[in-house]
């Protein structure tokens, strides 16, 4: 397979230059996930019954000193307190189309817990469903499990993480529409109060 593409140079203070080559992009699951756009807002409804929305506040592609291209999105609410981080890296290289639908992961990080998405196109489809949220029936549903990172956080153990009961259910196009977490509380997507 060939890398090829335009060359990017990410130059630094220091005396040392590097080009990446600009081929690899996002498509599909990771580009379209959430039609996450900055300054976009979208409504949610906690389990104890308030009414919020998330806003997406920054959006950013960037390549790191390994030649990677990320995107990060973040989504924030002012109360109650949520920070989510969404990110994906670009796939440079993989063997076929499914291989591609398996690489394409996009990580959301809540608060301790992280959740690995995977493209609902390339998961077997025991594991996609429609559920109703909030009175919205959502199609091609997908579930991620959960990971916290393990406590206290010290640099030792800043990215161990172990086994957490907290669940995520995401789609392609809606992305993140709900998370439930451990301690029973949850919060969903509420297009139906609209």
């Amino acid at each position: 397979m060939c890398a090829c593409g335009d060359i990017v140079d990410i130059s630094s203070e220091e005396s040392y230059s590097q080009k990446c080559s600009s081929s690899a992009d996002f498509d599909g699951f990771q580009k379209d996930f959430g039609g996450y756009k900055e300054g976009k807002s979208i409504p949610y409804k906690h389990s104890d019954g308030y009414l919020f929305s998330l806003t997406v506040t920054s959006r950013t592609k960037e390549f790191d000193s390994a030649c990677q291209k990320h995107m990060n999105t973040v989504l924030e609410s002012p109360y109650p307190i949520y920070y989510i981080s969404v990110s994906a890296t670009a796939p440079t290289f993989y063997y076929s189309e499914l291989d591609q639908l398996r690489n394409d992961a996009v990580v959301v990080k809540v608060g301790q817990y992280t959740f690995a998405l995977q493209n609902p196109k390339g998961l077997d489809s025991t594991k996609v469903s429609t559920m109703e949220i909030n009175g919205v029936k959502y199609t091609d549903v997908a579930v991620s499990n959960g990971r916290k990172y393990k406590q206290p956080y010290t640099s030792v153990n800043q990215y161990s993480t172990e086994e957490s009961d907290a669940k995520l259910y995401y789609q392609t196009k809606k992305g993140i529409l709900k998370i439930e977490l451990e301690d029973g509380s949850s919060i969903a997507i509420n297009e139906g109060d609209k």
